[in-house]
């Protein structure tokens, strides 16, 4: 480990802080699982780790799947999380957040293995997260299972957000027992995608992810001290990235692109790199725990796990490489099999803004036009946000329209009299009758928008080695101040995102210099309070200086008319891919409770 990669750690937080009962060693059977607790696991420098183990009584050659995140074993969800997630059946008491239901799987033959990664609650060493160390314990840990006297030699990894993201880490280590793994909404590139968004420092979801981890016996890692040593996306974060391409196990990935600012973008990269000739990918706009919990999802998974680890045959070999649903509203939208991601049948349509109109077109504006906001001016009680200080943009479909993938903002803007600025983009869907329609964000909100994407202008440096046409990359290696009294272009990135709109409906973009959603601090979600924004903001359009928006569009044809849930050749989708997935409309409009 050089200087540059060198980690930064304090002192932990004691286990009874997060209301750990201490390590117990015990074994019990109820209901035919044998529940082994707190079984010591040496990794390969003598340091013990700790996990429980739930498998079948008196069985032999099971299958196994391990959950490795560092929140705990013995917790289950924090109450503000479940209270809007709308898990259903509800989850039995004590499970492990984020990881898989031990006795649905035992039940269907399986053990299950909870641990807690070194450093964590009761396990040795000192914490750390998201590198090498980590990497290493859970190729360890995978050998230790896949060679035990019950097992039979396979090993799966499942699991949710921090628990997708070990399963990269893990799988491009190349465990020899390892068979598959499910990662279900998990970052790929923490500093893109996490920490610092468009260059602008997130400052709330990490805050809140720092206060669920860092218990255990010695030291565990200054997650935020880290974050504000490492401004610019160096060394340390490149040692904290996985080798996505060295995965070669079969993977199924399932990404909600509700995910705005958290998942969305790391899962569908994680698909699109990782080297497995055999994956899967599943795109909805639901409820990330919902999802993952709904007893068709735990089918799916299981059919996923049988085949691969189990060693039975199943229809994973008959499902379409990637399914999409096209959200229309929350829950509702057409759901569709198809052969990659972005689906096939997508274009990049440019639609241009207009600041004299607020219209974006397909023309370029006869006319060149400013238009402005102060974000200065932007309320900062309770929480800073963008208010009445921003730019709109509209355009209204006149036939049915899907959108999927990321989309692509460049525009051109100045602040007259500062050196660097701080743009926010968001893509909301408006209704025929005018109002916004809210999506699932983030897990257990119900208020959230189609798409986010972000920019600090001294960022704007691109890297070339993986931007492309669809999607440009910032670089994060320098600040380039803004140049006096001229706009630059901004080439923003919008997260991936799916939509489905009727005719009459319409697809609104703002600007802003502040977020224009924004929760209240206490939730876990992306918000940024430490903001370069010193004079207001001048965004130009029309030539010379010709701000576009480019979306990934497809208007309906009369196949999609036809069958929603059917692939371009005419096969069904099969079953365990459709059910519970197209629902009907109600009508019905949550209560959005964000500002927006």
């Amino acid at each position: 480990m050089t200087a540059d990669t060198a980690l930064l750690f304090i002192a932990a937080k004691t286990p009874e802080e997060g209301g750990y009962p201490g390590l117990c060693p015990s074994s019990q059977v109820r209901d035919g699982m044998l529940v082994e607790r707190d079984v010591a696991v040496p990794m390969r420098d003598g340091t013990r780790i700790y996990v429980d183990v739930y498998r079948p009584e008196y069985v032999t050659d099971v299958p196994v799947l391990i959950a490795f995140g560092p929140y705990g074993k013995h917790n289950g969800f924090p109450p503000l999380l479940g209270a809007g997630a709308d898990i259903e059946p509800p989850l039995p008491e004590g499970k492990p957040f984020e990881a898989p239901i031990a006795g649905y799987w035992v039940e269907h033959g399986y053990g299950v293995i909870y641990a807690d990664p070194r450093g964590c609650w009761g396990s040795e060493g000192d914490a750390s997260l998201f590198g090498r160390q980590e990497a290493e314990d859970g190729y360890d840990l995978v050998e230790w299972a896949g060679t035990r006297a019950w097992s039979n030699g396979r090993v799966g990894l499942s699991g949710v957000s921090y628990l997708a993201m070990s399963q990269y880490a893990i799988a491009a280590t190349r465990p020899p027992h390892l068979a598959a793994i499910n990662p279900s909404e998990g970052i790929s590139d923490l500093y893109r995608e996490a920490v610092f968004h468009g260059g602008i420092p997130e400052t709330q979801f990490a805050v809140q992810l720092a206060g669920l981890v860092g218990f255990g016996r010695n030291k565990a890692e200054d997650v935020l001290g880290e974050i504000f040593a490492h401004p610019f996306r160096d060394e340390f974060w490149a040692a904290k990235t996985v080798d996505l391409e060295r995965i070669e196990v079969p993977a199924f990935f399932v990404c909600s692109v509700g995910n705005q600012g958290t998942h969305a973008r790391g899962t569908l990269e994680a698909y699109r790199r990782c080297g497995s000739a055999q994956k899967w990918l599943d795109v909805h706009g639901r409820k990330e725990w919902r999802y993952y919990y709904a007893p068709a999802g735990m089918d799916r998974q299981r059919a996923f796990f049988d085949h691969f680890v189990k060693g039975v045959t199943t229809e994973v070999t008959s499902w379409p490489p990637v399914r999409v649903e096209y959200r229309d509203r929350t829950e509702t939208g057409p759901v569709r099999a198809e052969t990659d991601w972005p689906p096939a049948h997508i274009r990049r349509t440019a639609m241009h803004l207009d600041g004299a109109t607020g219209r974006l077109g397909p023309s370029t504006p006869p006319e060149p036009a400013t238009v402005g906001y102060d974000p200065t001016r932007c309320p900062t009680v309770p929480y800073r946000h963008a208010g009445e200080q921003k730019a709109v943009f509209t355009m209204t479909f006149d036939t049915t329209t899907d959108l999927a993938g990321p989309a692509t903002l460049r525009l051109w803007a100045a602040s007259p009299g500062a050196d660097d600025m701080d743009v926010f983009v968001v893509l909301d869907k408006i209704d025929t009758h005018g109002q916004v329609v809210p999506y699932p964000f983030c897990a257990y909100l119900d208020d959230g928008p189609l798409a986010q994407g972000w920019m600090r202008a001294s960022r704007r440096e691109l890297d070339p080695r993986l931007s492309t046409p669809d999607r440009p990359v910032q670089a994060h290696h320098r600040d380039i101040p803004l140049p006096a009294g001229e706009p630059v272009a901004l080439d923003i990135e919008i997260w991936p995102f799916t939509a489905h709109f009727h005719p009459g409906e319409t697809l609104r973009l703002t600007i802003a210099g502040a977020d224009i959603y924004r929760w209240p601090s206490e939730h876990f979600v992306n918000g940024h309070d430490l903001l370069n924004n010193t004079a207001p903001h001048i965004l130009h359009t029309g030539q010379p200086h010709d701000s576009t928006l480019t979306l990934p569009m497809a208007t309906h044809t009369s196949r999609y008319a036809q069958a929603t849930t059917r692939e371009a050749s005419g096969h069904p989708i099969p079953s365990t891919l459709a059910i519970g997935l197209v629902t009907p409309s109600n009508g019905d409009i949550p209560v959005r409770a964000a500002t927006q």
